[in-house]
């Protein structure tokens, strides 16, 4: 069970919790939002009062990241195997096709055509489907990991990452700083900021 459950289940605040386990209501923030670690201490502590087990959260996330890029490795090697396949049937048509052109003498001018844009076409359709395999598969890997983590207002506020990016868009960095409300982004050479909540 993760403390924020624990709270929650208790109906206490993060400060009143904290004062039934002698500890700061911003220790339990600072837990619960995944900067400071669960000490063996205070696990004892709230197995005592509470007679539940809280798991670090940092050994879950750990445990999130490695299965997601677990799964972003398997995804990842099925995509270049299927991509080469398409290599492989663009190199076979073309084969056949050469064959074709020098038996047909009289049409070989138009079949070499042929043959060039037939090869042409396979071969962006192969890059494309490359480039979508590989945006698709970074993509889910972040889906996966991005799930677990939850940012916390010190005034009790929650957002995902997801939310975040929907508010913002694309962007090459982002920085958030909860103690101004603010998720500030880099795109390029243009630069922002967004209220978080």
């Amino acid at each position: 069970m993760k403390l924020k459950e624990l709270r929650e289940k208790t109906k206490l605040s993060q400060t009143a919790f904290g004062d039934t386990l002698g500890v700061s209501g911003k220790s339990i923030y600072l837990i619960e939002a995944g900067r400071m670690k669960l000490s063996k201490k205070l696990s004892d502590r709230i197995s005592e009062v509470y007679g539940e087990f809280v798991e670090p959260a940092e050994r879950k996330a750990r445990k999130a990241v490695a299965k997601a890029e677990k799964k972003a490795d398997k995804a990842a090697t099925a995509a270049a195997e299927a991509v080469l396949d398409t290599e492989e049937k663009v190199e076979r048509r073309k084969r056949r096709t050469k064959a074709a052109v020098q038996a047909d003498k009289p049409s070989a001018e138009m079949a070499g055509e042929a043959v060039a844009a037939v090869v042409e076409k396979g071969a962006g359709k192969a890059r494309r489907g490359r480039k979508k395999v590989e945006a698709a598969v970074v993509e889910k890997a972040a889906a996966k990991v991005l799930p677990a983590m939850v940012i916390q207002s010190p005034l009790g506020g929650e957002i995902t990452p997801e939310e975040i990016y929907a508010k913002i868009g694309e962007a090459d960095a982002i920085y958030v700083r909860v103690d101004q409300n603010k998720a500030y982004w880099v795109r390029g050479e243009e630069s922002g900021a967004v209220d978080l909540w």
